[in-house]
């Protein structure tokens, strides 16, 4: 009996584990999107890029360095979103407070910032966090046949 419980913990630990690298991926792949841009804004309106001359001092031109999310981040964004709308009313009482805290705990907000933005304590605010990890992860256990083939690789 208790080998069979310490599977089941150790089951429910891994998908808790998934989920929190998802989310985290998921959070460092948004820096790489692109911002929006209005483009039909008058073009007076944007903001003037100089030119320099090459003769001039101090006259350094590098190209500009733009990185752009992977192939397999953008499939983890896509699927961190997924798993974000699954937290509604049968995981808690106040689902956009709960995504918000997510969200942010990926982005690497710290538990006192947390606690501050939410007007709790940090502890209320880590405990929040994970029984709604603990209930997310059960439900998406429920609802997956075969969990382990959506996060390898």
């Amino acid at each position: 009996m208790s080998r069979n419980i310490e599977t089941i913990v150790n089951e429910q630990l891994k998908i808790e584990k998934h989920i929190v690298d998802i989310l985290d991926d998921a959070a460092f792949a948004e820096r790489f999107l692109a911002k929006p841009n209005n483009n039909r804004c008058p073009s007076m309106y944007q903001l003037l890029e100089t030119h320099y001359d090459k003769n001039d001092w101090g006259y350094h031109l590098r190209p500009k360095l733009s990185l752009r999310a992977t192939p397999r981040q953008m499939t983890r964004y896509d699927l961190a979103i997924d798993i974000i709308c699954e937290i509604d009313l049968d995981i808690s009482d106040d689902p956009r407070v709960d995504r918000k805290l997510l969200w942010m705990r990926a982005n690497r907000f710290k538990w006192t910032k947390l606690g501050k933005f939410f007007g709790l304590h940090r502890t209320t605010v880590k405990k929040r966090y994970e029984s709604v990890l603990d209930k997310l992860s059960n439900k998406l256990k429920k609802s997956f046949d075969n969990f382990d083939k959506i996060f390898t690789k």
